[in-house]
């Protein structure tokens, strides 16, 4: 990013962005909308009873923020692992780590992302088994 600082209102948030299905991202900071050359960072939201396609990261760390909703986060070798998260929750996403998310709960899903990344890195895969993804 160049110059001083820039002020990204809702209505200028980006869906031009990698996209997963079963879930929007919207970005603020990337390198398409405002020049960024090392952070992504937008909002996710998935609805009520929808679950997220397989995807990861590629060489992106991802910091979560659940601003509302609860949600379902599946990983690790067979997709075996899993953790329910509110409001308030942070989540830290190593690098190439295969997960979903489904969105449980009578709300929309709504989280904070930032990647160490200037793109949304967004690599969409089959379900993961006993010999893929990591942990």
């Amino acid at each position: 990013m160049k110059g001083g600082i820039q002020i990204i209102r809702p209505s200028e948030l980006s869906g031009a962005t990698a996209q997963t299905s079963g879930m929007q991202r919207m970005a603020a900071i990337a390198g398409n909308t405002t020049g960024s050359e090392h952070l992504w960072l937008g909002l996710v939201k998935t609805p009520v009873g929808t679950a997220s396609g397989w995807h990861h990261h590629g060489n992106c760390e991802s910091g979560i923020y659940v601003v509302s909703g609860r949600a379902r986060f599946t990983w690790s070798s067979g997709g075996i692992s899993s953790a329910e998260v509110g409001p308030g929750d942070f989540l830290a996403v190593p690098p190439n780590v295969i997960h979903k998310e489904n969105c449980i709960g009578d709300e929309p899903c709504v989280m904070v992302v930032a990647r160490g990344c200037k793109d949304s890195v967004v690599v969409n895969v089959d379900a993961p088994n006993e010999s893929e993804s990591s942990s």
